[in-house]
This record gives structure tokens, sequence and C-alpha cells, in this order.
């Protein structure tokens, strides 16, 4: 099937659920490493460019504000801005392989080209892409280009009431409304019960009350994902109703 009608039909016919687990070691979808010049720019802009009056907000910080800059790559915080942007991620050691989807420093996404022009086929202007340059330990470019991703839809699909799952408690005992799978696995995953109507129509996304998994999508991305061979984390079924 030409790839321009196959996602047209993916954008048709929907509908199961599927939660990304995030890798938990170092390897093709989460490589040991840092980002380049990062830091760096994130304290000249806090001195140098920001206005003195907004420095109070992040208690005149330049690592406080980082710290909140972080919160943009899994949080709904809005959109972020060039200068907040990493550039670069090196790696500590040199991998031959990387998986389309990985996750780096502060769990920011990276996907390579292909799973890009997926995502925007399929959810055009949703989500947020810049080019994120992916070096070896010495500086070299890792072959092929791979962009950041910030998603951009935020919703409250997760049925608590349906699933077998924790609660997020603090510490003294106050009940929140966050929670999580038991486990990683996808009988844990299974009993997560998503609703359909509150997804319909979406691709990609992060929950707002489902912490662990907090990353889905469709089982028309998952589909296309597969047939076009693309490596992708371990990825688990939901329940949908």
């Amino acid at each position: 099937m030409d790839d321009d009608l196959a996602l047209e039909s993916l954008k048709r016919n929907l509908r199961m659920v599927w939660a990304l687990i995030e890798p938990n070691s170092f390897g093709d979808f989460f490589p040991n490493g840092d980002y380049v010049g990062w830091e760096e720019g994130t304290q000249r802009y806090f001195w140098e460019t920001m206005a003195a009056a907004q420095r109070p907000a992040f208690r005149n910080s330049h690592i406080v504000y980082r710290c909140e800059l972080s919160r943009k790559f899994t949080e709904d915080l809005g959109p972020i801005a060039p200068h907040e942007r990493p550039s670069e991620f090196r790696m500590r050691e040199a991998r031959k392989s990387l998986g389309s989807l990985i996750i780096l420093t502060n769990r920011l996404l990276a996907v390579d080209a292909t799973l890009k022009e997926i995502i925007e086929a399929l959810e055009p202007g949703v989500h947020q892409f810049w080019p994120l340059r992916i070096t070896l330990p010495k500086g070299q470019d890792f072959a092929g280009q791979h962009h950041g991703m910030i998603i951009g839809r935020f919703l409250d699909s997760f049925l608590p009431e349906q699933s077998d799952v924790g609660q997020a408690t603090g510490a003294e005992g106050e009940v929140f409304d966050l929670y999580h799978a038991k486990g990683p696995t996808k009988k844990d995953c299974s009993n997560l019960t998503v609703s359909n109507s509150a997804a319909a129509g979406a691709h990609l996304w992060r929950e707002r009350r489902l912490s662990r998994p907090n990353l889905l999508f469709s089982d028309g991305l998952q589909a296309e994902i597969a047939r076009r061979g693309l490596r992708i984390p371990k990825h688990h079924q939901l329940k949908a109703v």
C-alpha cells in the first residue's frame, strides 16, 4: 500500500491504545550521555537576556530556571522556545544503532526522520519538533537525523475506577488524583483502562492522571511503526472501552 494511502486509512480506523514503557537501563532506546552546551546556554540566557524582573520567579537561580525548562519535556507547560531546546546530545559510549524513538536526559524524547514524518502526517501541527544532533563520544555525528520532540496533546482518558492501579500519596498520607501501573509488564498494562471517546481522534498523547506509563498512542500509529519496520521501546496494549 502507498504510504500516503496507508496513513489516510489509519486516520480513519482506530481504536486500540498502547502505552510506551520507558527503558530502565542504557541501550538503543536510552543512550548514555548528556546535552552539549545546553547548561551553558541556559545560564547565559538567564543572566544576559532574561529581564531582571523575571529572575525572582526562579529564585534568582539559573539552576532552578533550567529545572523548570526541563519540565517542559514531559509536562503541559506550552511550547519550548528555541533558546530552551537542547541542540546536541553526545553519547558517552559509541553505539552502532539507536531506536526510532529514544529517551534522553530529563526524559526528552527524540525521533528519527521516518517516525517524525509518520507522526506529522497523522497529527499535523500538534507536536513540536526541532533538529537535534546525536553525536558519538569524540563529537562525530551519529548516522541519521534525529529530532527533539515535545508532545503537544494531553488528555484525561484514563479511567482509574475501571483499572487495577496504584495511587499517589503524600508524606502525610494525603491521597492525590494521580495513578500508576503496578508494574511495567504486559499484564500490568492490560489492567489499565482508557476511554475511547475521550481519546477519539488522538494518535499520540500524554495522560494527565496516569504518571506511569504516561505516553500513549493509537493502534493506527503502532501499526504504521510496525509496517515501516521501526524500532521503539517496549510497548503494551491497554484496555479501551
